[in-house]
């Protein structure tokens, strides 16, 4: 029996769109724009293969009982492997800073890590003031992902790190530093930022419009400041401040559903 007939019919198509449109992004960088063969692959990836099978795992979460930590390890190494490969990749290019890991004096740094810290954070805020008047409910994923325990805190904490690092290389530092000569900088900023809004589909599309805002300004931070440094430095902290500081008092209130761990209603799970 095939593998993929017991999929729903949303995967199998995302399947075969992602795989049809891999291979006509990474021919035409290859052969029309002439683009080196190890970046035409990492770029389709990127902006092909990655959102496509975040997209078509969007079925087969709903309604299922997920399991915090291991989901939380599984997007650790998914996210060290991208920020590893766009590391070797980009990197022989010019070495590091080919991918904007070029150092700051740390007033410099400081100050924009703060900054881009605070935008994203107000634009959480923003986007839960446009649910709560308009009604819209905010993914059950995205809230029931969202730590309790001390062990998942801990953990959630290693995952803030590993999207911090391995998002900003992977779609700032690499994927506008090789698009931009290609496209221009204002269209690789907004396919980069469209794309990784894609990237968060599971929070619904409220969520995935406010990923992909808060990668334009994450853009245009490292734009503006020379370096992808403080970028990395305000990813990491605001899902640090959005998950575990503050967590699901940033969302609009909603009652919790089914994933393993999570609170029954009207009451807490224990720390540990």
């Amino acid at each position: 029996m095939s593998p993929s007939r017991g999929l729903p019919r949303t995967v199998k198509v995302a399947g075969w769109v992602g795989a049809i449109l891999f291979w006509a992004v990474q021919l035409t960088l290859l052969l029309v724009m002439e683009v080196p063969l190890a970046d035409t692959i990492l770029l389709a990836a990127l902006l092909v293969a990655v959102p496509a099978f975040a997209a078509a795992q969007l079925p087969l979460v709903e309604g299922v009982r997920i399991e915090r930590l291991p989901a939380y390890w599984g997007s650790i190494a998914a996210l060290w492997l991208i920020g590893s490969a766009c590391w070797l990749v980009g990197s022989r290019r010019g070495g590091p800073e080919a991918l904007g890991l070029i150092a700051l004096p740390a007033y410099p740094l400081i100050a924009w890590s703060v900054w881009l810290t605070l935008a994203g954070i107000l634009i959480i805020l923003a986007f839960r003031e446009i649910a709560v008047w308009t009604g819209i409910e905010e993914s059950p994923v995205l809230r029931d992902l969202l730590p309790r325990t001390r062990q998942e805190k801990v953990v959630f904490g290693v995952l803030s790190l590993a999207a911090g690092v391995g998002e900003e290389l992977a779609y700032r530092g690499y994927a506008i530093s090789v698009l931009a000569p290609l496209f221009g900088l204002g269209f690789s900023v907004v396919l980069t930022s469209a794309i990784f809004g894609l990237l968060h589909a599971y929070q619904g599309w409220l969520g995935t419009v406010r990923t992909a805002l808060m990668g334009g300004v994450l853009a245009w931070g490292f734009l503006a400041s020379g370096s992808v440094w403080p970028a990395i430095v305000a990813h990491t902290a605001i899902d640090l401040i959005a998950g575990i500081v503050v967590g699901e008092r940033l969302l609009p209130p909603s009652r919790p559903v089914g994933v393993v761990g999570s609170p029954n209603p009207g009451s807490r799970e224990t720390e540990r």
